[in-house]
């Protein structure tokens, strides 16, 4: 059988995001969840709804997207001729579903249901007025990822524990302890990137003063060795980059590609963390960094109002033409703003507001970390990280936004479309970000199961794999969504990728950063086992909503 999409049909999908934005409404409505008291039926009707389809002046993010949760509409070509378009897509065991459309930039939606999880090969071929195929107008192999089903293995420990044996655990870390000394085992392979490194432990170290007073002279003693150290290892006075404290230090990992070169998000991070550590022991050497880092972020911003992503600390030019995605500055020249009265470090911040709003009109969210070249090809590398830390950003200062809270939950959809995988999936040998594996002498695609720790959170194109921080993010901001609009379904979601971080602690407290038990520890970031506590600590705040 073949469904037909009429011409109404195809608009309103070319259309849904700007609908968005006059009427703040997006995949299902209020009234739609209403009618339902089926979480996992929700979420299924909800995924037969593009997110943010291309077409008609209006970008196609999802040109290297390779899996998706919610119907797909592809950039295929018009064809001269074509009376409509015949979309066949065969799934997995075989089996071809078709509709008709009136164009080829129709979503999914009329057979999205239809198709098991798993590998899909698609062919839209133009069609004549008497039905017959005249040319190819674009094909595309994808996975078609599980929805939301709402019923996963429950938590084995509250949130909160979870996140004080994981403080614990990180507070016990021999390379943690050193830094009581000022002097970082540096056997720990990523001490190379210290200002991630080294702020994510001054703030987990605070928290944990706090948590555990018995244990509050030395978690502090551990955050004032780690600020020391970055203070000391700063770029030299004198220098255009001066005081800015580095990013890399040694020849592991990407240090060795990048060493020389100082990635402008980074000094932020460190920056923030001094405050924090200043709010709770009042030395004022520490709020005096925090100031000569505000001062080379308002020296360095740029006309567009942000900032270069990389520098080079010999002389200060940059060594690739990005920007910034400034959020994470824009938040602490804020917050500096705050501690010292000064209001010329907020003042920047907010010039850095149109350059955040032309991303949020791209919908470009490429992924930017210390570890990951820069992308200058349009979403060839996209995150959720950058997306859903803009509406974290704005959200939590202008919450009574309709137009903001509409953003949001289309970022939601994107974050959840790419990155979550709610149950087992994947292809099977070496690993290639853009298409699956191939037999040896063969065109055809091979698939196969994985065996993942589900539910799972991806990080990014470029590291296509789960990732503990990349679940942190997504709680906070099916917290904030679910703050928005008090959908059942947010909260839902939430909890089960808290549940599942639970599930994989081990005894001792430590939580994969890579979400495999098997691997070393040494192999796990502390920036992310920090987000992880400060996520679950926060998603324990809900526990008492039923």
């Amino acid at each position: 059988m073949v469904l037909k999409m009429n011409k109404k049909t195809v608009f309103f999908s070319a259309i849904t995001a700007f609908t968005v934005a006059m009427c703040g409404c997006i995949g299902l409505n209020n009234e739609e969840y209403r009618m339902s008291d089926d979480l996992a039926e929700i979420s299924v009707k909800d995924t037969l709804i593009p997110v943010r389809p291309g077409g008609e002046g209006r970008p196609f993010w999802n040109r290297y997207a390779i899996q998706f949760i919610y119907a797909p509409a592809f950039e295929f070509a018009k064809i001269d001729g074509a009376a409509e378009y015949l979309f066949e897509a065969k799934d997995r065991f075989g089996k071809v579903h078709s509709f008709t459309a009136d164009s080829p930039y129709a979503a999914l939606s009329p057979v999205w249901r239809n198709i098991p999880a798993g590998p899909v090969w698609l062919e839209v071929s133009a069609v004549d007025g008497r039905g017959n195929k005249i040319a190819v107008a674009g094909q595309k192999t994808f996975y078609r990822n599980a929805p939301f089903v709402n019923s996963y293995p429950s938590k084995v420990r509250s949130y909160l524990e979870c996140a004080r044996k994981n403080c614990e655990y990180l507070f016990n870390l021999k390379y943690v302890q050193s830094l009581a000394d000022g002097k970082p085992d540096l056997s720990y392979p990523l001490f190379c990137y210290p200002s991630k490194m080294y702020s994510s432990i001054i703030n987990v170290m605070v928290g944990y003063s706090e948590l555990n007073p018995a244990k509050r002279e030395k978690a502090l003693k551990i955050a004032e060795g780690a600020a020391d150290y970055l203070i000391e290892k700063a770029v030299p006075a004198g220098k255009e980059l001066e005081f800015l404290p580095q990013t890399y230090e040694g020849k592991n990992e990407a240090a060795g590609k990048f060493g020389g070169t100082i990635m402008m998000l980074y000094p932020a991070n460190v920056g923030s963390a001094m405050l924090n550590l200043y709010k709770i022991n009042q030395k004022q050497k520490y709020l005096d960094y925090a100031v000569k880092i505000g001062e080379q972020y308002l020296k360095l911003q740029q006309p567009n109002g942000t900032w270069y992503l990389v520098l080079k600390i010999a002389d200060g030019n940059p060594t690739v033409n990005n920007y910034c995605v400034p959020t994470g500055i824009m938040a602490y020249l804020e917050k500096l703003s705050a501690v010292t009265g000064d209001n010329k470090y907020a003042a920047a911040a907010q010039k850095g507001m149109p350059h955040l709003l032309r991303m949020m009109d791209t919908f470009n969210w490429e992924g930017q970390f210390e570890d990951v070249e820069a992308q200058s090809v349009p979403y060839l590398n996209l995150t959720k990280h950058n997306a859903t830390a803009a509406y974290l950003y704005l959200c939590s200062r202008n919450p009574s936004d309709k137009k903001l809270a509409a953003g949001a939950r289309e970022v939601q959809r994107f974050a959840e479309d790419q990155f979550i995988v709610w149950e087992q999936f994947g292809w099977t040998g070496k690993y290639d970000p853009f298409s699956p594996r191939k037999e040896e002498n063969s065109l055809n695609p091979v698939w196969g199961w994985m065996n993942q720790h589900t539910p799972c959170v991806l990080e990014q194109y470029r590291c296509y794999v789960p990732v503990n921080a990349s679940y942190a993010k997504l709680i906070r901001f099916y917290l904030l969504m679910y703050d928005l609009d008090k959908k059942p379904l947010d909260l839902a979601k939430a909890r089960a990728l808290g549940d599942s971080l639970t599930r994989i602690q081990l005894d001792d407290g430590r939580i994969p950063t890579w979400m495999n038990q098997a691997l070393s520890a040494d192999t796990d970031w502390i920036n992310c086992d920090v987000s992880v506590i400060n996520a679950l600590t926060l998603l324990a705040k809900y526990d008492s909503i039923k």
